[in-house]
């Protein structure tokens, strides 16, 4: 009896480090799921040109301290490169880097494409290398 219960206790402990471990870094469980619930769908039309679209704008919320994208129907590209762009009420345009989408890094998994934003920030959402229509989910 006593022996199973060191067990039990031990592999309980194993359990909680290993949670423990997984959450280091990121936002805690509670934060992300309050971000990401009140994530809103959106369609991303890209036309058959495989040139630059630009989708929004749109304004980040207080839910989430990052903007999060995640698709949900994969259009017809091999890669598709997103960026945000930010709308200084200040006046002009400024764009952080590329990112790589494909199906298989993107398709129903969470993607950061801007970091550390604050509320009421205004963005767009910038596509390029793609064809046809690409549907997601954006929490911001």
């Amino acid at each position: 009896m006593k022996t199973t219960a060191k067990r039990l206790t031990a592999v309980a402990g194993g359990l909680v480090m290993a949670a423990g471990a997984l959450t280091v870094g990121t936002a805690s469980p509670a934060a992300a799921a309050t971000c990401y619930g009140g994530a809103t769908k959106k369609t991303f039309n890209m036309g058959t040109d495989e040139a630059a679209h630009s989708f929004g704008p749109y304004t980040t919320s207080s839910r989430c301290k990052d903007i999060n994208l995640r698709m949900t129907t994969w259009g017809s590209a091999n890669t598709l490169m997103v960026r945000v762009c930010f709308h200084p009420s200040s006046g002009g345009t400024t764009c952080n880097s590329w990112k790589e989408f494909t199906k298989k890094n993107s398709l129903d998994q969470w993607r950061e494409i801007a970091v550390d934003v604050k509320t009421g920030t205004k963005y767009s959402i910038s596509m390029d290398f793609a064809s046809h229509t690409f549907k997601g989910d954006l929490a911001h």
